[in-house]
């Protein structure tokens, strides 16, 4: 969204059924390269036929369906066709027969079952946890589970077809909505054990200086001014010739300072006015005001603070060299570029404090009178609350029950380690308020709607997020390892190697159409 209101979560969320909200998501700690076993199966389908019926993957609590396998097995053909196209393949020939990778003769076909037993195996090895644990799926979780149903409903009623009928069409002829219901909700499962498993990890101040000592570069940032100079060659195009572009920069690096590299920018900016954008309609269009607003603009986007480490350029790589000091200058001949960059600050360990939030979003409709509506519903749960114990606990409750945020009603409506600028103006003006103090609560509004606040205390310095989480990753898939062995998963490869991958006719003939 917009303006980074809605943090990125630490894994990326993936719906497994199309036109629906379901809840899936990789889980952290399993590297599925690394959990790949290479057996030579599935090169061509078995001439017998499986009934869909039959178990073909277990584990000590869970029985898997063939039909189940075949639903995510097409699952995984779509959605990596929705996010990288058909073009690595011929849709209208045999998968088993197109090389993924030709040198080991592993077939597409190949591949995505792979794909779909690396999954199967995760989801598998933390519901195991999870049911170890005790753990169960919340109203909360049954009741999202059963709207993506309602409203993968209304998407089959659209075409005349029952659920069943469009889940059998979409992904393979035995799937129903059963099959889907029960991974879904081993999915819900695993992942709460996974979320679980990640919260439950605690460090010390010495481990952290330990892991923050392994890899310096990792979790430091930099602070430098940067302008680079593009030039043409015989492969690209660009305003100068490279020779023009390497006089230009040079005469920019012999600034000793930040204010003699912003001096000069600026007059070479001014002398050549071709290189500052202006956005105008044309050009008659342009003005004094407009031409100086596009040269600040130019200015403030050589300043570059808290940058963190890369090692895709040899820009990054000479910057966050352990011998850099403070104005440092270089020009660094990289991407048809001549990269004039001067150090302002050293690589550094950001001490700035980050913040925790627990919130209830009460989201605008799209009626005339949405407003007040959203503000009178977020009043009401504001005082159910309030007549309450008004502890943080009763407010994750009310989160989990209310809140129109995906991205938190499901843990309590809680963001960690938020840094300042991550949430929009009135959301992080209210979380950074100096005077916040542990327990402070109030209604804002911002254009996501209205926002119930709760503001649990801080989190860690910036520094310490990114070790946390390498850490806590190295944990999890640490115990993802001795899951997997207690709880171990066998597949029948022989019989999943009949299943087959549904093509959508309309993807087949939009192929023919293309040839």
């Amino acid at each position: 969204m917009m303006n980074k209101f809605f943090l990125s979560t630490r894994r990326a969320v993936a719906s497994l059924a199309a036109a629906a909200v379901l809840v899936t998501m990789p889980l952290a700690g399993c590297n599925q390269s690394d959990d790949a076993k290479k057996e030579e199966t599935n090169s061509k389908a078995s001439e017998t036929t499986s009934n869909y019926d039959d178990i073909v993957v277990k584990s000590k609590n869970y029985r898997i369906k063939y039909s189940v396998i075949e639903y995510l097995m097409n699952y995984m053909f779509l959605d990596f066709c929705n996010s990288n196209g058909t073009s690595y393949f011929d849709v209208t020939q045999d998968l088993r027969k197109q090389y993924y990778n030709e040198e080991e003769k592993i077939s597409w076909y190949d591949y995505f079952y792979e794909t779909t037993r690396n999954y199967i195996t995760q989801i598998m090895v933390f519901a195991e946890g999870g049911k170890a644990q005790g753990l169960k799926l919340s109203d909360a979780e049954l009741k999202q589970l059963d709207d993506s149903f309602n409203q993968m409903e209304s998407v089959a009623a659209e075409s005349s077809m029952t659920l069943d009928e469009f889940i059998s069409k979409e992904y393979g002829s035995n799937v129903t909505r059963d099959d889907v219901e029960e991974i879904q909700k081993m999915t819900v499962l695993a992942r709460n054990y996974d979320n679980y498993l990640y919260e439950s990890f605690e460090y010390t101040d010495e481990e952290y200086e330990k892991k923050y000592a392994e890899d310096t570069n990792s979790y430091s940032v930099a602070d430098f001014i940067a302008y680079s100079f593009k030039y043409s060659d015989e492969q690209t195009s660009g305003s100068v010739d490279k020779e023009t572009a390497k006089e230009n920069a040079d005469a920019l690096a012999n600034a000793k300072n930040e204010d003699e590299f912003f001096e000069y920018l600026e007059k070479y900016l001014r002398d050549n006015p071709l290189e500052v954008y202006v956005p105008t309609t044309d050009e008659s269009s342009v003005t004094e005001e407009n031409f100086n607003a596009g040269v600040e603009s130019a200015l403030e986007a050589a300043k570059n603070n808290g940058v963190t480490y890369s090692d895709s350029n040899n820009c990054y790589k000479w910057i966050f060299d352990s011998g850099r000091k403070k104005n440092d200058i270089t020009v660094i001949d990289e991407n048809n570029a001549y990269n004039v960059i001067l150090v302002t600050k050293p690589i550094y360990r950001s001490e700035e404090e980050t913040r925790n939030i627990r919130h209830i979003l009460i989201n605008l409709g799209t009626e005339d009178d949405a407003d007040a509506k959203a503000k009178e519903k977020a009043e009401k749960i504001y005082k159910e609350w309030g007549d309450g114990d008004k502890t943080e606990a009763a407010f994750a409750e009310l989160a989990n029950k209310y809140s129109e945020d995906p991205g938190s009603n499901t843990n309590g409506g809680l963001y960690e380690n938020v840094s300042k600028g991550d949430m929009v103006e009135e959301f992080n003006d209210w979380m950074f308020d100096p005077n916040r103090k542990i327990g402070d609560n109030a209604i804002i509004k911002t254009d996501y709607g209205y926002h119930i606040m709760y503001y649990p205390g801080p989190g860690l310095t910036e520094w310490k997020v990114a070790v946390d989480s390498d850490l806590r990753e190295d944990d999890l898939s640490a115990e993802y390892d001795k899951l997997k062995k207690e709880y171990e998963i066998t597949f029948d490869d022989e019989t999943i190697g009949n299943i087959e991958i549904t093509i959508p006719e309309s993807m087949i003939s939009s192929a023919v159409s293309s040839q």
